[in-house]
């Protein structure tokens, strides 16, 4: 799962055990079973990734519609459902970011404009409809491409408290910088191997470990071996919750450099193991990382400031110290818990009629 998915079933799944039911349909993947319950989500899964959005509007007209469901939530990603054209229930929509040229670098050309062209029909078709997003400065976003700020609201990323609590923080002896998420293109790992070469001459027993799986993986450990660097990475592909949690309790430092990213919730992930991050100063990023107090934001694609922000923390001791403890705090903003009772709270607002069903 990616950012967005652990973000629909961490707060779904906490308004399911509330005692509401709640359905998920998704597009159907191979060796995935038609119907299952999950975290006491039904889970319908139909079509598949490419027609999800023409298949999804028949499947409710046929088998949907009927069920009388009080409220209607649009995970909106990519190429979008458009859902207030056809459904007349009470909507709400979730859109985390919008990819738009950043997918270019993602997939091939004539998808990606296909993509970016529905992406643009969502403040035509959606203008209307309560928006929760999951950061600031995505809300901003769209309110620039046109939607009433009135009706949007933050519906923040969070993280499991529970598990990272009971995992040990103890820091490598010796500087370990890490990345933990999905290994795509769009997240350019390759500028943060890029840094490494700039740092090894005053810290010879530097180490980036690279947490996670994607289809860059392969493209990416040819790249180190290219540079001589296999001394100086390592990558451990899938990572479990407790090892993520544990790889992070050692590292002195989480680098991302992303295109764009919704909000990051490896970002809070690290800080709650007193791991700071220094990420690119994008869309999202900017709200998870607070500039110079519980990490760094420097120019997306500059690998030369990525590498001087992780050597003026490794050589100043205090000061990485002192912005661990921030980004430690920070974290426990966050919390599943609240974002799951601000949206059921915010639901009424947005549709009084709700309050006797919520």
């Amino acid at each position: 799962m990616g950012g967005a998915e652990i973000h629909f079933q961490e707060i779904f799944k906490r308004i399911a055990a509330k005692g509401h039911k709640v359905t998920l349909v998704a597009h159907h993947f191979d060796n995935a079973p038609r119907e299952e319950i999950i975290d006491g989500i039904k889970i319908l899964r139909i079509g598949n990734k490419f027609l999800f959005n023409r298949q999804f509007k028949r499947f409710y007209k046929e088998q949907l519609e009927k069920n009388y469901y009080d409220l209607v939530v649009d995970d909106i990603s990519k190429i979008p459902l458009n859902t207030p054209t056809y459904i007349k229930k009470p909507i709400v929509g979730i859109l985390h970011h919008v990819h738009g040229n950043s997918l270019y670098k993602e997939i091939p050309f004539p998808l990606a404009r296909y993509i970016i062209k529905k992406e643009k029909q969502i403040p035509r078709f959606y203008k209307d409809t309560a928006i929760f997003t999951v950061s600031e400065s995505t809300r901003n976003e769209l309110v620039e491409l046109g939607f009433n700020k009135n009706l949007t609201s933050i519906l923040h990323n969070a993280i499991e408290h529970t598990l990272f609590s009971k995992i040990e923080i103890k820091k490598n002896p010796t500087p370990l910088l890490v990345y933990v998420g999905r290994i795509k293109k769009y997240k350019n790992i390759n500028q943060v191997i890029d840094a490494i070469p700039k740092l090894i001459k005053e810290f010879p027993d530097i180490k980036l470990i690279i947490g996670g799986k994607g289809d860059q993986l392969d493209n990416l450990k040819n790249y180190v071996n290219k540079l001589k660097l296999d001394n100086y990475v390592q990558f451990l592909g899938f990572l479990t919750e407790e090892e993520k949690a544990e790889l992070l309790g050692k590292a002195w430092l989480f680098a991302t450099m992303p295109e764009k990213e919704g909000w990051g919730i490896t970002v809070i992930e690290a800080n709650a193991m007193k791991t700071p991050a220094i990420g690119s100063d994008v869309h999202g990023l900017r709200d998870s990382i607070k500039n110079n107090e519980t990490g760094f934001l420097v120019k997306l694609g500059d690998s030369n400031q990525l590498a001087e922000k992780i050597k003026y923390l490794f050589k100043n001791k205090n000061e990485l110290n002192k912005i661990s403890e921030n980004a430690y705090n920070w974290s426990k903003e966050f919390n599943w818990d609240k974002s799951a009772e601000h949206f059921l709270n915010k639901v009424t607002d947005f549709y009084p009629a709700l309050k006797t069903k919520i």
